[in-house]
């Protein structure tokens, strides 16, 4: 008989949960793979969901090997590096879920609420439902508290490719002592195992890969549950005397009341992390601590003496998103006048629909800055950008017979919908 652990993993109801959550963030993958993956299940998901619940009940179900992607890193320039990549693994569908459905049973275990509901820690997990606030917005608050309980200086800083320098038998070790259930981690070690079905296409880069006892997948939703149980102690540590640590996955900022202080936990800190085989990015991390009346930054936000605001790097993304939607849709337009077919998704609705999307999106992810002067001027050059689009589409719109510009528009023309008509019977008197 299946453990009571096992038994909550199988349930109908956190199966059909793990699988609401992936197809929730599969909304906003860059991924065409992955959106008609999830597309595909949704047409019959009642009985895929049905399908996992029988195989894991009877222990049939099996994690098919995943697919390894490395994703380039942006240079400070803004440009993807030829050099450096994140070495994502993407597992099928069906093996998401299941991860999702375990990493629930974990987070809602009475043993790890320490790693779930840690107060240094504010990366990875879903926000519990005492909680106003989370993630992002979470850690940029404890930065402040800690500014407001004395801290003078601050040093943040990135740990080097995280998830591959965790350590996947310790990690067992802790999980396996918490929930003292055998079944389960057999389950869990298939479920954090990385077996890579392109192994041999990735050539050198097959080697940034957590194939091995060392790292786990950049990419499975137990990762960053993961990264909280390894570093554990290390946020102890690092929060005890006078000084604070606010962690968000691989990265962290120290706050402490003197500049001697805030330099002396950075020690403590490499040489925490370096026993446990890891090392701070050099190009990421301070070289020195820096006052809190200068300029800092901490998880894409900018702190100025008083200034909340996403930092330069942040506001160039927005822009260089919204610059990416309209001007391929224009491309559109002008190949559409030359003769070819419109795509609907770049028709003028569906455009405009994609950049409030964006717009909205970045707003809200940034939605406790304070420097609204800047959020302003954002929305008077986000209203330049779109009256110039809609000047290129009225000019092209002016150019097309009138059947094709309600296509441009993107209303659909109700003949072109096709259809087989019924034809009126032969009546012979």
């Amino acid at each position: 008989m299946a453990s009571k652990l096992l038994k909550k993993i199988h349930s109908r109801a956190q199966l059909d949960r793990a699988w609401r959550a992936i197809r929730s963030n599969a909304r906003d993958s860059e991924s065409e793979d992955v959106r008609n993956e999830v597309k595909k299940f949704s047409q019959d998901e009642s009985r895929h969901i049905g399908s996992l619940v029988q195989r894991l009940s009877r222990k049939k179900f099996k994690f098919e090997a995943a697919k390894g992607v490395p994703i380039p890193k942006q240079g400070s320039d803004g440009k993807k590096s030829k050099d450096k990549f994140r070495p994502i693994v993407l597992a099928p569908l069906e093996s998401r879920i299941v991860q999702r459905s375990i990493l629930e049973s974990l987070t809602t275990h009475p043993a790890f609420s320490k790693y779930v509901n840690s107060p240094h820690s504010f990366g990875g997990l879903r926000r519990q439902k005492d909680q106003k606030l989370s993630a992002v917005p979470a850690a940029i608050e404890a930065t402040l508290v800690a500014i407001q309980n004395g801290a003078r200086y601050v040093a943040s800083a990135d740990i080097s490719a995280f998830f591959t320098r965790i350590s996947k038998s310790s990690v067992r070790a802790i999980v396996s002592e918490a929930v003292g259930d055998e079944e389960f981690m057999a389950l869990f070690d298939e479920a954090i195992k990385v077996e890579l079905a392109n192994l041999a296409s990735l050539h050198e880069k097959a080697k940034a890969f957590p194939i091995e006892n060392i790292g786990v997948a950049q990419g499975n939703s137990l990762s960053p549950l993961l990264g909280n149980i390894i570093l554990y102690e290390f946020d102890i540590a690092m929060n005890e005397g006078d000084c604070r640590c606010v962690r968000y996955i691989d990265d962290f900022i120290i706050l402490a009341p003197t500049y001697q202080a805030a330099s002396s936990r950075m020690r403590k800190a490499k040489k925490i992390l370096s026993e446990l085989g890891m090392a701070l990015s050099p190009e990421k991390s301070s070289k020195t601590p820096v006052s809190i009346r200068d300029r800092f930054e901490f998880l894409g936000v900018e702190l100025n003496n008083g200034l909340i605001r996403p930092n330069s790097k942040s506001r160039s993304r927005l822009f260089t998103q919204i610059d990416k939607a309209l001007d391929t849709s224009i491309k559109a337009f002008r190949q559409f006048k030359g003769g070819y077919d419109l795509p609907k998704t770049q028709s003028l609705v569906d455009t405009l629909k994609r950049l409030d999307g964006v717009v909205q999106g970045w707003g809200k992810h940034y939605r406790f800055c304070n420097d609204r002067v800047l959020l302003r001027k954002f929305d008077d050059d986000i209203k330049a950008k779109i009256r110039a689009y809609l000047g290129t589409y009225t000019d092209i719109r002016n150019d097309l017979p009138g059947d094709k510009q309600q296509q441009l528009l993107g209303v659909e023309q109700l003949e072109n919908l096709g259809g087989t008509p019924f034809e009126w019977p032969t009546i012979i008197d």
